[in-house]
């Protein structure tokens, strides 16, 4: 018997780093993972984390195959992590997909994986949508369905370095507080805008893919600590020049998890 969890990647309206309050929308960009029982281990130390936190006895083979591009802040680590959370859960005979985030969130940043434990993340991993949460308390705040006409392009620049300088991005934590006020109105254009600019100043990275789609009227932005770019439009996807585009479009479904023999 082997146990395969499917949950999504996403984008940020709202990086954590900035107030501890964070915001992700679920994108249809998936990440399966398949766990079975095995006589040795074949699988990170993150996974084995995860298997101690919850008690699962014995040793386990993790595979993953991903759609998410990987390290460019689209949640392509918390949905790994939860994912693995909800496979072990389903081994013991019990799904419980809070207790699942709340495991993600802990070991991510008991890992060194996450500066906050990414629980919008992986809440917006598990259940799809539209998530804000207070990343501190690990707490949701606010979930809902993300409009099914918008349209999603992730824009992917070679060249970029990720950086991650947290302790500027936390000095603009009052604007933080603002965008959560836009983000509980919905006006996820100014959500969006705002946090990017603070991003993009404590990254350094260029603000001229954000500019040139928001003039032509896109709610744009950057994902997590970047360096993916995105677009949200409506009748056709955005398409930016001089990079790989991922064309998408937003997740509203919950994961999804399947009991399959071993030669599925």
């Amino acid at each position: 018997m082997k146990i395969r969890v499917r949950v999504w990647g996403g984008i940020s309206f709202l990086n954590a780093l900035i107030c501890g309050k964070g915001s992700v929308m679920a994108i249809n960009l998936p990440l399966e993972v398949e766990i079975k029982k095995s006589n040795e281990w074949d699988c990170d130390e993150t996974a084995k984390e995860i298997f101690k936190a919850l008690e699962l006895d014995g040793h386990y083979s993790v595979s993953t195959f991903s759609k998410i591009p990987m390290g460019v802040g689209l949640k392509s680590s918390s949905a790994y992590t939860v994912a693995i959370a909800l496979g072990a859960q389903a081994i013991k005979g019990h799904v419980d997909p809070e207790a699942a985030v709340k495991v993600s969130a802990t070991v991510s940043k008991q890992m060194g994986i996450s500066y906050t434990g990414a629980y919008d993340d992986a809440y917006a991993a598990v259940y799809g949508g539209i998530v804000i949460s207070d990343n501190n308390s690990g707490t949701l705040l606010k979930r809902k369905d993300a409009p099914q006409k918008w349209l999603v392009t992730i824009g992917l620049k070679e060249g970029i370095k990720k950086t991650v300088n947290w302790k500027v991005m936390s000095s603009f934590a009052e604007l933080g507080n603002i965008i959560v006020d836009y983000l509980e109105k919905e006006k996820y254009f100014s959500a969006s805008m705002l946090n990017s600019l603070i991003v993009a100043t404590a990254n350094g990275y260029p603000l001229d893919p954000i500019i040139t789609a928001a003039k032509l009227g896109f709610l744009t932005g950057i994902s997590g600590n970047g360096p993916a770019y995105f677009t949200i439009s409506e009748g056709s996807h955005y398409e930016f020049k001089e990079m790989k585009n991922v064309f998408t479009r937003p997740a509203n479904d919950k994961y999804k998890i399947e009991v399959l023999s071993d030669d599925e």
